[in-house]
């Protein structure tokens, strides 16, 4: 459990540096996306880290037009 959260942390810290986009694949955002919707008892750092996921999907979505999440 702790494991995740640092992982949240590290992303976290990674993304917050600008608006670039992620280089994780399609699969691995949805993964990250999924797991923010399920969880109910999200963390400040998480909360900001899903937010960062959702952003990155639309973003992604708006420059193929595949809207996957």
């Amino acid at each position: 459990m702790h494991s995740k959260r640092l992982m949240f942390l590290i992303v976290l810290l990674s993304l917050s540096a600008c608006e670039k986009s992620m280089s994780i694949s399609d699969e691995a955002l949805l993964d990250h996306i999924e797991e923010c919707l399920s969880n109910d008892n999200l963390t400040p750092g998480m909360a900001v880290a899903c937010g960062n996921f959702q952003k990155e999907c639309q973003r992604r979505g708006k420059k193929t037009g595949n809207y996957f999440c």
